[in-house]
């Protein structure tokens, strides 16, 4: 995993998938909170007029001046995303997680108690609903395999 003072520096640098393909530039960074490490970062995928992916950074390098990740650009497009004000639950993490066939072991979760049951935490999920935390589903991921 890139250090936190390198990846702070890719905001606004465009990136590439595995095989140079280009997603779109960073927006944000966000700390991964099972590692407490910067884990994730969020892309405004080029000609979709604002639509964002989030994409691990696990793997990520730096390739001149842009970012080059080990996915391919279509599984990444369809990752789910946010606002870029928008806040990385644990939850979402841990749906960030099982999308990208990584290991999750939930230790994370405690940051739940921080909201009531069924309060929403601002975010629109892709059916234009308030994401809300409990027991219900936060995306809809789909289960097929997106590579």
């Amino acid at each position: 995993m890139p250090a936190f003072d390198v990846v702070r520096r890719w905001k606004g640098r465009i990136v590439f998938d595995r095989d140079g393909h280009q997603i779109g530039p960073v927006v944000e960074i966000y700390y991964d909170a099972e590692t407490d490490q910067p884990g994730w970062a969020l892309l405004e995928l080029d000609q979709t007029r604002g639509q964002t992916s989030f994409v691990p950074l696990a793997g990520a390098s730096e390739q001149a001046e842009s970012i080059r990740v080990p996915y391919e650009r279509g599984r990444v497009w369809r990752a789910p995303g946010m606002p870029p004000t928008g806040r990385l639950w644990p939850q979402d993490e841990a749906a960030l997680y099982h999308y990208y066939d990584l290991e999750y072991t939930g230790a994370s979760l405690v940051d739940l108690d921080e909201l009531q049951d069924g309060e929403s935490n601002g975010v629109i999920d892709p059916l234009d609903d308030p994401v809300r935390v409990g027991p219900a589903a936060r995306w809809l991921l789909d289960d097929e395999d997106p590579s």
